[in-house]
């Protein structure tokens, strides 16, 4: 690849970085102070009926497209008729979607014991089509390495949508309200989108487009279904056997996990993809890549989750509120896990850019398999911590698996990946036990607790990565002087 091509490759990176940390710490806030007013507008039993209705329709999330948008995203040149062909696939696939789940509502509420589940399941039923409406649109955004665009409609589109759910919520309106953040939020999405793109269809569907895809696309697709099952058999299990408070309480504080492992990584993977493909010939720029984006993530992760873990009981009563308090040891024992997953969420990257969704499909069924077992069996043997303990142990083998396969397809060894990461985290448990030590003499009221301790806890961080010269922090002071 020429060298120009390069410094365009690294510009695309470091400019897709910048605006996916913008992107990533305004919808946390965001995020968290619409979810916190939520948690005390709305009573954990409708959160608990959100939830059911989740599960009950989420696997057809999965399969709304068919590894599809992926593939055209993977391709360095995409024909407009292929566009045209995925769009008008999208939607009849949207369309069969939505009369299903319509259908299946009063099996979905039977099946949770719940009457409520059934008429929120069918009221959410459209969302399949509308879902559909804007897939190609989307993947097209995301081609262009449009990194503004991608900030500035998830900013406002969570903004309006979040404070269209907080006004309903406070005029009684419970689960409704979190229906409408859902409608609003896919609506206003799909239009800054469009405006954006300027792009509608042809009346085509060509044979040889939809053969080619689901080479790519069908591998893909099953990976993802493990995944989703994974991800969900336990919140499956809990709904059915713990019933939907419990219910509640374990998806209030896995969200509240995930969010900013999300954020951190889910636009940075949007970015990588399309930038990955570009490249996909050279090996060798890709591990580069890789391993100085691990770092950031490592250098941003670990103290995030390690610290938020340590001060689980002033976040949970600061975010939700007293009556979530029962969520505090779930969210403890989870944050660690999030560690992980930050980590691991750039595998898929690696795996799509070079093609190999066949090989992704059969790792993750194996490393995915061993989790589900860990879930079931934790649940079934020690109840809901258990599930929590074996879920998390089962993710670190699956990790170790994962990034073994990852390695051999740009040519980097586990251990080198390993050692990549090794002084952040060592970095982290050395910060941990410091402060936990600190902590102990000293006791706030909950919001000062929580801020008093978490300031100290990004002070005594910065300090050791300034002491051990850690290349990533190097690397983003650069990125912010360059800005």
């Amino acid at each position: 690849m020429p060298q120009r091509s390069l410094k365009t490759v690294k510009h695309l990176v470091l400019n897709g970085f910048f605006w996916s940390i913008t992107n990533q710490l305004s919808l946390i806030l965001i995020g968290l102070a619409v979810s916190g007013v939520l948690a005390r507008l709305i009573t954990p039993a409708e959160f608990g009926i959100i939830g059911m209705v989740s599960l009950g329709t989420g696997f057809l999330n999965v399969i709304k497209d068919f590894g599809f948008g992926a593939a055209l995203v993977q391709k360095k040149e995409v024909h407009d008729d292929e566009y045209s062909t995925v769009f008008w696939i999208n939607l009849i696939i949207g369309f069969l979607l939505c009369a299903l789940v319509y259908s299946l509502a009063p099996l979905i509420g039977h099946f949770f014991k719940e009457s409520r589940v059934e008429p929120v399941t069918k009221a959410l039923s459209f969302t399949f089509l509308l879902n559909a409406i804007g897939i190609v649109w989307n993947n097209k955004l995301i081609k262009a390495v449009a990194f503004k665009q991608i900030f500035y409609r998830s900013f406002l589109s969570t903004i309006i949508s979040g404070g269209l759910a907080v006004f309903l919520a406070y005029r009684g309106y419970g689960v409704w309200a979190l229906v409408a953040q859902t409608y609003s939020n896919i609506i206003i999405n799909t239009f800054l989108v469009y405006l954006h793109i300027r792009w509608l269809p042809r009346l085509t569907i060509e044979k040889k487009y939809v053969i080619s895809l689901f080479k790519f696309g069908l591998p893909l697709l099953a990976d993802q279904s493990i995944n989703y099952w994974v991800r969900n058999i336990d919140n499956l299990l809990v709904g059915r056997f713990l019933g939907k408070e419990t219910l509640a309480y374990y998806g209030k504080a896995y969200t509240l996990m995930l969010l900013p492992v999300s954020q951190l990584t889910g636009t940075l993977t949007k970015v990588l993809f399309p930038t990955f493909s570009m490249i996909q010939d050279d090996q060798a720029q890709i591990a580069e890549i890789y391993l100085k984006i691990s770092r950031v993530i490592a250098l941003i992760a670990f103290p995030l989750m390690t610290g938020l873990s340590l001060l689980a009981e002033p976040l949970i009563l600061i975010v939700y509120g007293p009556q979530w308090h029962a969520a505090v040891p779930i969210f403890q024992v989870l944050s660690l896990l999030g560690m992980l997953q930050a980590i691991a969420a750039l595998s898929g990257d690696i795996y799509l850019s070079q093609g190999k969704t066949a090989l992704m499909f059969k790792v993750g069924l194996v490393s995915k398999g061993c989790m589900i077992i860990g879930i079931v069996s934790g649940l079934f043997s020690a109840g809901l911590m258990g599930m929590v303990y074996g879920y998390c142990i089962t993710s670190m083998l699956a990790f170790f698996l994962e990034t073994y396969y990852l390695g051999r397809l740009i040519r980097l060894s586990l251990v080198k990946i390993l050692l990549n990461i090794a002084p952040y985290l060592g970095v982290t448990m050395l910060c941990l036990v410091l402060a936990a030590c600190g902590f102990r003499s000293f006791h706030f009221s909950v919001l000062p607790d929580f801020i008093i301790k978490g300031l100290s806890f990004a002070l005594i961080y910065l300090l050791l990565c300034f002491i051990f010269r850690l290349d990533a922090l190097s690397d983003i002071l650069k990125l912010i002087r360059k800005r």
